[in-house]
């Protein structure tokens, strides 16, 4: 009889010490825990730091157009982004009149850009005689 209330209580005992340290609150876990980042599909776009639904910086939005632009550095190497509120000047030398379109676009497809001036020169092509 002894051995077996011992044992009990000892089950017992080892039961709630490994429960009872398991659980918590909700409270703890959401004071205790850091911010989780949002789950996303893949493909889409983080949420640059400083967007938070509002109107996004000139400084977020022309490293954002640079940031696109390098994904192809040999034809947009030339190009300097200047923002002026939601206005972004494209300026400097691309090598063809399609790496100035495709830099126009990118400008124009980041979020907070209304009007994109494009003053990239591309210079004549060069026919041999």
């Amino acid at each position: 009889m002894r051995v077996r209330f011992l044992l009990s209580s000892v089950i017992i005992a080892v039961l709630t010490a490994f429960c009872g340290g398991c659980a918590s609150t909700p409270a703890d876990k959401q004071a205790d825990a850091a911010p989780q980042p949002a789950m996303r599909a893949l493909g889409q776009p983080t949420q640059a730091p400083g967007e938070s639904g509002d109107a996004p910086t000139a400084d977020i939005i022309g490293s954002e157009i640079r940031r696109q632009l390098n994904a192809d550095p040999i034809s947009t190497a030339g190009i300097i982004v200047e923002v002026d509120g939601a206005t972004v000047t494209l300026r400097g030398q691309a090598p063809n009149v399609a790496a100035s379109w495709r830099a126009e676009a990118t400008a124009h497809a980041v979020k907070g850009v209304k009007t994109v001036v494009n003053q990239i020169i591309v210079p004549p092509p060069t026919v041999t005689p």
